[in-house]
């Protein structure tokens, strides 16, 4: 399998919307929503580094891990994103609301980025948005196209703890990332 030395790049962003948990914490996947016209994305990681001190020095050092936070910036959000993930209601004319008393539901999201030697791609399982912002300017002599950064945190998931996965092109895992549901871990034989 080849390696990366860098990576670059962004595309074949989807989400996979939370549908429900089990009173074990996993989670059902609804179906897989394309999120096309991604142009960058961004998360950091969250948690601490908490020292214990002992005999004049650090004993022990405990580490949290809290998931991720931050944004993807896309040309438009989907449709179909905004009514399954935000729960934003359609009325029977087209017009689409935002209610003030919707909770977002939770998602998977899964990218790519390209490499020097592989496509690396990546899967977060369990995300919350927030709402996106509203805004363009007016046009000039040239278009410029408004784009809308939506911020996810990504935190561990219920049942396992896992937030994050990843794999390379030429990994068995690669060809079935962007399945009916995100790709689940299977233990080593």
């Amino acid at each position: 399998m080849a390696k990366n030395k860098i990576t670059y790049g962004l595309s074949n962003a989807h989400v996979w919307p939370i549908t429900a948990v089990s009173e074990a914490g996993v989670p059902t996947y609804g179906d897989i929503i394309n999120m096309p016209g991604a142009t960058a994305l961004t998360l950091d990681a969250e948690g601490s580094s908490d020292p214990f001190y002992a005999d004049d020095t650090v004993y022990y050092q405990g580490v949290s891990n809290n998931g991720y936070s931050g944004s993807i910036t896309l040309a438009d959000l989907p449709e179909e994103f905004l009514t399954k993930v935000l729960n934003e209601v359609v009325d029977k004319n087209g017009a689409r609301f935002e209610d003030a008393s919707a909770t977002p539901n939770e998602f998977a999201i899964a990218f790519e980025f390209k490499g020097d030697q592989a496509k690396r791609r990546h899967v977060f399982y369990r995300c919350v948005a927030t709402r996106p912002s509203v805004g363009s300017t007016t046009k000039e002599d040239a278009v410029a196209p408004n784009t809308q950064e939506l911020a996810f945190t990504a935190i561990p998931r219920l049942d396992n703890n896992f937030v994050k996965a990843r794999a390379e092109e030429g990994d068995t895992a690669y060809a079935t990332w962007y399945g009916a549901t995100p790709y689940e871990f299977e233990a080593q034989a």
